[in-house]
């Protein structure tokens, strides 16, 4: 589930769980992403994520849609990111899963990339 929001966490917990299952049941060496929900913090599944093998953290970053970045220039951005999100982001990795930030929406509507 890509990007989920305003969900359940228990019945997300239960999502990923019959997903990883159904995923195992045909492939031991498969990596099985598990998307952070937007609306929590990005370390929210990582107890959760334990008692698997092969799993990837999917965390997106978004400070297109908070009011803090609006007067920010694009330095100032990628300032938040060498401070604030590494920091997040090796919390994320220190756990059996990997990481990967699968969107980071700064600097598009900054530079147009």
């Amino acid at each position: 589930m890509n990007e989920p929001q305003g969900v359940n966490l228990d019945s997300l917990k239960k999502y990923y769980k019959e997903a990883y299952d159904a995923v195992r049941k045909y492939s031991p060496n498969a990596y099985v992403i598990m998307s952070n929900p937007l609306d929590a913090d990005s370390k929210v599944l990582l107890s959760f994520v334990n008692g698997f093998n092969k799993v990837v953290l999917d965390v997106h970053y978004y400070n297109l849609y908070s009011d803090r970045f609006d007067n920010m220039n694009v330095q100032q951005n990628i300032d938040i990111i060498r401070n604030e999100r590494a920091s997040d982001l090796s919390g994320v990795s220190s756990t059996n899963a990997l990481s990967f930030v699968g969107k980071n929406e700064i600097l598009v509507e900054k530079l147009g990339v």
